[in-house]
């Protein structure tokens, strides 16, 4: 028996086949044509710059196998292909048609104007004058009632993507979003949202689960904004979603065993992440059309749960009336966020059960801000700050709260310090994705270690303490000092990407001190810096990314050292055990790395395939260094 015999491996196989594979793949025989023929049309798109795409019939011979639409650009038959495709669940409009409308100057935008607006004696365009061409208006206008024909002929549709259709908005588009009974995702950038029509749009983005607003243009005014309920958050009754696409929440990380973290014992985490059930949920299923009546009573967004967005000034509108927000996203945008709006609206915001991802990226919010979003969170799972003023107050809600739960931390900051750093390190299990700024190698060895008065516990020292500072003076680890601990462990030994700038001799690297006891007290207090902080590099090894760069450019000599990634003289070859490794960045930081610590590199890491930085500091080592890597990678 032939093995592609097997139906099962003909499905598995055509996972990974191209649609020329796949045309091919059908006229093997009657037995691949069926089973290859519904993975062809089961995403289809149509782009107007392409000459190989599916005709009208064909698509609308096999509406049922469709279940993904892309129609790209202006096409000239968007009306023939907006027919009713049974199985179809995203649906995305992608591309400015209306610079095909510019750049026809009104009268050459193809088959759809000509059906629309053709004279009665020739079908050729130049049989009209440029007087008689539709407006943009009206052309617009035409098109946004030909998408919202096509989303009502589909109604078990569930994505809709509209990318960069900076005309396509009209109350009946919208209209046909909010009443579409399957529809919990919506991607819209770049679209412009008129002011009459403001109403039926956030009509249509409250029904979503899912919300992407990317480079949108609103009208500005109160007028247009989300209403905002008379209530308070906290008064609302907790109301679980009631269409099937809802996600359940995975279970938090569970810590590696034998693993005990410092903050374990002040963390207060919830018994459970996953939403309570509710009794009477096979009532709320039949009765979907009133649950939805009574949802919207008590919030606008009641079903949001992912919110991505950028460039809307009243995004914190939204989510303080999103009682099921699990997820939000701020991008980065042109425009700010206005500071009115987060100190009128941050009183309005109350815990949320299921708020576990937040990736904001706001110069206007401070340190105080950040500490109420944080303590709004439930067990944090995915947190990116950067550039935003998280400073203590919120490291201190991050360390009693979320230690235990955390997946990926970004914490790219002015006010984060090293020694935070450091206690994250050592107290998030979970951890999968780090990104900090500079880590000092007196994390990891303590010099002129203090004891507590009456004590001879040395291990008693309130390391994380803000009124505790290291001695770095020479003298100190010569001896003068009580002396020299080493940093605790790091237990995030599932980390597969870790970013971070690593600088030892800390604050000794300006120090001019020609006396020999003093350099050779300092060269010993570098080595054993880079000792440790290998050693613990080392016991990641499941770490697929290591970037040891200095992010924010700040100047090396204000940092320090950077490790030595040499084989003679430093201690690559401690990192031996990191064999997952496929991607390693020391970019700006000073290394002398020649051939050799390449083939080592390529040797004891089979992943490997980039290494991002100056290899050597020498223009001539590193220009022969690069032409080999060059070489190597090649053969991967």
């Amino acid at each position: 028996m032939f093995v592609f015999d097997i139906p099962e491996i003909r499905d598995h196989l055509a996972q990974f086949l191209n649609p020329c594979q796949l045309g091919s793949a059908m006229l093997v025989c009657q037995d691949w044509h069926t089973t290859f023929l519904p993975f062809l049309y089961r995403s289809t798109s149509v782009i107007a710059t392409s000459e190989k795409n599916p005709t009208p019939a064909t698509i609308e011979k096999y509406a049922h196998l469709i279940q993904a639409l892309r129609i790209s650009g202006f096409t000239e038959s968007l009306e023939y292909y907006a027919v009713p495709c049974r199985n179809l669940h995203t649906l995305t409009l992608d591309g400015n048609w209306m610079m095909s409308y510019n750049g026809s100057g009104g009268s050459g935008g193809g088959g759809l104007f000509r059906r629309m607006y053709g004279s009665t004696g020739s079908d050729s365009s130049s049989g009209r004058n440029r007087d008689d061409a539709p407006s943009k208006e009206t052309v617009a206008a035409e098109f946004s009632s030909t998408v919202a024909d096509l989303i009502r002929r589909n109604p078990r549709l569930v994505h809709i993507l509209l990318i960069d259709q900076p005309c396509i908005s009209s109350t009946r588009l919208w209209n046909a979003l909010a009443e579409s009974p399957k529809l919990s995702s919506m991607h819209l950038t770049g679209c412009t949202i008129h002011p009459n029509d403001t109403p039926a749009f956030w009509e249509a983005c409250s029904n979503t689960e899912t919300l992407h607003l990317l480079r949108l243009k609103l009208p500005d005014g109160e007028a247009f904004y989300p209403p905002l309920k008379s209530h308070p958050l906290s008064d609302q009754k907790l109301l679980l979603p009631v269409t099937d696409s809802s996600l359940s929440l995975p279970p938090p990380p569970s810590p590696p065993s034998g693993i005990i973290t410092l903050m374990e014992s002040s963390l207060s985490l919830n018994e459970s992440s996953i939403p309570p059930k509710d009794t009477n949920s096979n009532n709320n299923n039949n009765n979907a059309t009133n649950n939805k009546g009574k949802v919207r009573d008590k919030a606008l967004f009641s079903r949001l749960q992912v919110l991505y967005m950028n460039g809307i000034s009243d995004g914190f509108r939204i989510i303080s009336q999103a009682p099921l927000l699990r997820s939000w996203q701020w991008a980065l945008g042109t425009k700010l966020f206005p500071r009115e709006d987060i100190e009128l609206t941050f009183p309005r915001l109350k815990p949320f059960s299921f708020f576990r991802d937040l990736d904001i990226q706001m110069l206007e919010l401070n340190d105080t801000h950040i500490e109420d979003l944080l303590d709004r969170m439930t067990d944090a799972r995915d947190v990116n700050l950067n550039w935003t003023g998280f400073g203590p107050k919120s490291f201190q809600v991050l360390m009693i709260r979320h230690t235990m739960t955390l997946r990926s931390l970004n914490l790219l900051c002015v006010q984060v310090q090293s020694k935070q750093i450091q206690a994250l390190l050592t107290s998030c299990p979970g951890l999968e994705s780090f990104v900090a700024d500079v880590l000092f190698g007196t994390e990891l060895v303590r010099y002129g270690a203090p004891t507590k008065e009456g004590s001879e516990d040395s291990n008693e020292v309130d390391f994380a303490s803000p009124d505790y500072e290291y001695d770095m003076s020479v003298s100190a680890f010569m001896g003068s000092g009580t002396g020299t601990l080493l940093g605790d462990d790091w237990v995030c030994l599932g980390l597969k990407s870790l970013t971070l700038n690593f600088a030892l001799w800390g604050k000794n690297i300006h120090l001019k001190d020609t006396n020999p006891d003093s350099q050779a007290a300092m060269q010993k207090q570098y080595d054993l810096e880079q000792e440790h902080t290998f050693r613990q590099l080392a016991r990641l090894t499941q770490l697929e990314k290591l970037q040891m760069l200095n992010a924010t450019g700040k100047p090396p000599f204000v940092q320090g050292v950077n490790l030595n990634l040499r084989t003679k003289g430093g201690r690559l070859e401690d990192l031996a055990p990191l064999t997952r490794l496929d991607t390693i960045n020391f970019s700006g930081t000073q290394q002398l790395l020649d051939e050799e610590e390449l083939e080592w590199m390529w040797d004891h890491w089979p992943r490997l395939f980039f290494i991002m930085g100056v290899f050597n500091k020498d223009p001539v080592v590193n220009k022969r260094v690069v032409a080999a890597y060059k070489e190597r990678q090649k053969e991967k």
